[in-house]
């Protein structure tokens, strides 16, 4: 897949920015954390593509971006879990998580290089929080889950982070010896699509549910 086409599928993520534009009212702030990694990958994307134009690589941004979407995300998830109690181990998350990528990125000098490892090993982490996430509320809350923006982008995240891992795994490979592993290569792309979509969803039910546990339209907080 060429840079350009793979540029153009990555600027799918306008479209759950539009629709938190256009709903921004009725979206509690509980979500923001989500929106604001949003624009922040959508400013990844456009440096990710000048970086590979200009200087071959795009290796700094994705290292870059991944430690902050990893903790953006830990702090989404903090706040939907809505209990001090899991407080602690959040933060612990979190710091185990920053100084693993200071040991791969900033210790062995990785910071121009792919390496997987944090990658991987963040991933997993969320995974296994949002499968924890979507247990908690089939059994706890009486809700539609098709149409409540917690599920709907936990389970996006999951399907994201899964393929994420097989990807980093076949990137590792390399595609130039194995087929498969340049099919799941290529595919990425097409998955970051599909999940963006997934993500508009989750943001037009933001607020405008009666199955939205964080909304004020209908008074269910």
């Amino acid at each position: 897949m060429g840079v350009v086409i793979n540029f153009i599928l990555s600027q799918a993520i306008i479209i759950p920015i539009i629709v938190a534009l256009i709903r921004i009212k009725k979206i509690d702030r509980v979500y923001y954390p989500l929106l604001l990694l949003l624009l922040i990958g959508l400013l990844s994307e456009f440096v990710s593509f000048a970086c590979i134009t200009l200087f071959k690589t795009n290796a700094p941004v994705i290292k870059i971006y991944s430690l902050i979407e990893c903790c953006i995300i830990l702090y989404q998830l903090y706040l939907w879990k809505n209990a001090t109690r899991y407080r602690h181990m959040f933060i612990v998350l979190g710091l185990v998580c920053v100084v693993f990528w200071v040991v791969e990125t900033i210790i062995f000098k990785n910071i121009n290089t792919f390496s997987p490892y944090f990658r991987v090993f963040y991933a997993f982490v969320i995974v296994l929080l949002c499968i924890n996430q979507i247990n908690a509320m089939m059994f706890y809350q009486n809700v539609a889950l098709l149409k409540n923006p917690v599920f709907i982008i936990c389970l996006a995240f999951i399907i994201l982070f899964l393929y994420q891992i097989i990807y980093e795994a076949s990137y590792y490979v390399g595609s130039d010896k194995s087929e498969v592993a340049n099919k799941i290569i290529m595919g990425f792309s097409y998955l970051n699509f599909f999940i963006y979509l997934m993500c508009a969803a989750g943001i037009y039910f933001m607020g405008g549910s009666k199955d939205d546990p964080y909304s004020h339209y209908f008074n269910v907080r």
